[in-house]
């Protein structure tokens, strides 16, 4: 799929194996098949060519100044007024679980092995580090709202709100320890 083509374009940046229909699907991961592989930031499209911008749990594998680059390259293609759309693994829910010592178990990773969330161990190899998933794929920094907002606010996105974590019809599945942010190009 040529990027030049598209007239109406919804953007699913990192898809992995989350394809959302009615988006263009974006990875890196030739084994993923998206509809357009590419490595992020830049964006391979021109300036303000884009509706809309998804990204669910990409930003978060990247460092703090290539997130900031991806952000300002979302701003760059994103048409005015378009949205765009972050969810990432929520920092201070995660971390507010193992300070109160929450004995829940957890299914999480490749095999669904059951995890206990009063582990630092266990809150670093699936949260703050991803260990979980080897190479490339690690976390490199973590956000909670907060900061997600004030990171999308610095590069220049307006009307900021909360994405519900649980009825998101973007999101592949609820889930408590995951917070989103929408905001819009002005």
């Amino acid at each position: 799929m040529n990027p030049e083509e598209m007239t109406y374009l919804r953007l699913n940046v990192g898809s992995g194996d989350t394809r959302l229909r009615f988006y263009t699907n974006l990875d890196c991961d030739l084994e993923k098949h998206p509809d357009i592989l590419a490595h992020v930031p830049p964006l391979p499209f021109q300036d303000e060519s884009l509706h809309e911008i998804f990204a669910c749990h990409f930003l978060e594998h990247l460092d703090r100044k290539e997130a900031t680059e991806f952000l300002q390259e979302c701003h760059r293609c994103l048409k005015p007024k378009a949205r765009l759309g972050l969810v990432v693994p929520d920092t201070r829910a995660v971390m507010g679980r193992w300070l109160a010592g929450d004995r829940t178990m957890m299914p999480m990773g490749p095999d669904g092995e059951w995890w206990p969330l009063d582990d630092l161990d266990v809150i670093c190899h699936l949260f703050l580090y991803a260990s979980v998933r080897l190479g490339e794929d690690s976390h490199k920094w973590s956000y909670d709202d907060i900061t997600l907002a004030r990171a999308m606010a610095e590069a220049g996105f307006k009307n900021l709100r909360q994405i519900d974590r649980y009825f998101d019809p973007r999101l592949a599945s609820p889930a408590w320890f995951q917070c989103g942010v929408d905001g819009f190009k002005a």
